[in-house]
Formats: C-alpha cells, structure tokens, sequence
C-alpha cells in the first residue's frame, strides 16, 4: 500500500475539498479514524448538513484553519495503490502542477534580494502611488493620487521593498505562462484564460506594546506574508511565511492560482450549461402553454358556435311558429309580415352557418349580446 506524507494545511484543504468519507476509503482508514487525527491537529471539519448545502448551492460557513498548534506539522497516511488512486484529487492534480512549474525551463520563480531594475509595470506605477500618497500626508496639498493599476498590498510601509520583490517575482511568472493582472482601483487579479482569480498580499499584525493617545491598540508589523486567493466571499486559499518562507514557494502560488482559474471555468462551464437546460425547458414550457391557449380558444370559439347554433335554432322556430300561428288564425298583417321579416334577417346575421351581413351589428354584437346569460354555460 502506498504512503503519502500530508502537511496539516494540505490535510486541512482536502477535508473541506471532499466528504470524510470519501478520504477515509482513499487513504484506507475509517471515518472516526480520520476525525479523530483532525481533533489531535486542530484542524476543524464540515458541520452536518454542509455538502447537502454545497450539492444545491446554498451558502456555507467554512471554519479557517487555527494557527495555534505547536505539535507535529504532518500525518502519514496510506494511501490506495497505484491503479487507483484518484487524480482528479485536488491535492494530487497541485502536486503534479507544481512539480510541473518547477521544472519548466527559464521561468524566474526565484525572489531576488533586491528590486529589479526592471520590475513589472503594475509594480512600478504601485510603488509611485505609494510614493505620491507619502508625498500628499507630508505637503497637505493638492489632491489625493488616484488609485489606478495599484495592486492589492495590505503591508506596513517598511515591508513594502520585500512585497514588491515577491510580487514582482510573481507577476513575471505569470506572464512568461501566458496570463495577464489586472488592478483594479482595490482588487486585483490573476487573469487565467477567460478566468480572473481575485488575490492579495497581506501580512500578518500583532498587537504592540504602545499604547496609544486614546488608549486604543496599535498594530505593528511583524514581517509575516500572506499571499491570499479570494475564491469566494466566504472561502479563500493562502500561502504564508512559516516554516518555509513564502518566497520559496512561488510554484506554489502560481498552481494555486492556475488551478482556481481551471475550477472557475469549469464551474462557469457548468453554469451554463445548467442556464440552457433552464432556457430549453422553459421554452417548452412556453410553447406548451402558448398550444394549450391556442386549442383552449379554438374550443371555447367551437363551444360558442355550438350555442349559437342552438339559439339560432330556437329563433329559427319561434319564427316559424309565430307565422303558422298566424296563418291558422287568419291574423297575419303587413306589420306582422314586416316583424317576421326583419327576425328572419337577425337571425341569418346570428345564426353561424349563415352568417349574413348586417347594417348595424357586428361580429362584436355576437358575442356580447347574450354574454351574461352565456356566463352561466362556461
């Protein structure tokens, strides 16, 4: 059986990147074993419930990772063999990417002491902002510099050389791999393909011993980066200063950073295509509503013929037994010949298989004039 050596932040990502369940088969070990080793190194786990939430898209709370543990900083786990273990594992698919960056010739993943003399051109118009705000505080005049294709840097000023050094280093990796940064205003971006993967420099404050004026804390600096990839607004990944300093670790960064653009595509992707099946099956559904109005007014249009008919029909004979009546009683007049007569034309204008013409009414009248008592055959 295969052994694989886990950091406690790489143990960290993959219980909140799979179910335990699902790493307990892997690494052949139980699920109460698994949690057990997470409780022994502080790391928390999912709460009940948060892949049912992540399955239909509901927000959930990821607990971040304590920095307060002392003891040892790696497990060993077993893990299945060779046929089957599952690249498609986040952790394997980071490991085999930066194990790629490392050995692509030519690319600058070493910091330099010092600032090039050529640093990228986000760095250098960062550093003039920086230089232009210092300038403002000290004069008090004129107009505050314009935040414009400044990067993300939340460093105290005297950390700001190394910053630009390690974003600098950073940057020209990623162009020399065909990406673009953009910086917008407070944002900034790694652009991966159609991609932007949103990231920031921070580093870590302590609580300083000054006191100050008002008697509030003050903060200082104390040199620890943090390079932090803002995935969600309540998720993110980081790389930081520990063990190993941060600029040793600008394949990582730079696969970190790859693979996020890769899951954001192949979520949009995925959103998509989910937005066509919607927009198909509403079609249908509109087309489907949009037939059954259709032959809903071709049956009430039917229906309404059919009652017509039937009214005509019993015009048709009352005219017909007014005249006989007439007749057998020798009262027919000119006047009862011209009333009979002008029934018979209202009733070959109403009646729907003739459907003669009128000089006053309409189709309009047809309708209308018995709506209330057609109410009560609907």
């Amino acid at each position: 059986m295969e052994q694989i050596t886990l950091t406690r932040k790489e143990l960290y990502d993959l219980v909140w990147a799979e179910p335990l369940s699902r790493l307990a088969k892997k690494y052949k070990i139980s699920d109460n074993g698994l949690r057990k080793i997470c409780k022994r190194m502080n790391i928390p786990i999912p709460a009940m419930g948060y892949w049912q939430k992540i399955q239909y898209g509901k927000q959930v709370n990821v607990t971040k990772l304590p920095a307060k543990y002392e003891e040892k900083d790696e497990i060993t786990l077993g893990e299945k063999g060779e046929g089957d273990i599952n690249i498609d594992s986040p952790i394997v698919q980071q490991r085999k990417l930066i194990q790629s960056i490392d050995h692509t010739k030519d690319l600058p993943l070493t910091v330099p002491e010092r600032l090039s003399s050529r640093p990228d051109k986000l760095i250098r118009s960062t550093m003039d902002y920086y230089d232009a705000v210092s300038r403002y505080y000290k004069s008090h005049h004129g107009t505050h510099p314009d935040r414009i294709n400044v990067l993300n840097i939340q460093v105290q000023e005297e950390s700001r050389p190394r910053a630009f050094r390690l974003l600098d280093t950073i940057i020209k990796v990623l162009r020399s791999r065909k990406h673009d940064i953009i910086a917008d205003h407070f944002t900034t971006y790694a652009k991966i393909g159609d991609e932007q993967v949103k990231f920031r420099l921070r580093e870590k404050q302590r609580i300083s011993d000054i006191k100050t004026s008002y008697d509030g804390q003050q903060y200082e600096s104390t040199g620890e980066f943090v390079f932090v990839i803002d995935i969600r607004s309540y998720n993110r990944k980081e790389v930081k200063d520990g063990y190993e300093p941060i600029k040793t670790k600008i394949s990582t960064i730079i696969a970190m950073l790859e693979l996020e653009g890769k899951r954001m595509k192949e979520e949009r992707i995925a959103s998509e295509i989910r937005r066509k099946i919607w927009e198909e099956q509403e079609k249908i559904e509109r087309e489907l509503k949009k037939r059954q109005d259709k032959e809903a007014h071709a049956f009430k249009k039917l229906f309404l013929q059919a009652i017509r008919l039937h009214q005509a029909n019993i015009l048709w004979n009352y005219i017909q037994t007014v005249e006989t009546n007439a007749v057998k009683n020798g009262t027919v007049s000119e006047e009862l010949k011209t009333r009979m007569n002008w029934a018979e034309n209202k009733v070959s204008w109403y009646d729907p298989l003739i459907n003669d013409p009128d000089p006053l009414l309409t189709d309009h009248h047809k309708t209308h004039l018995f709506k209330d008592f057609l109410k009560e055959w609907q």
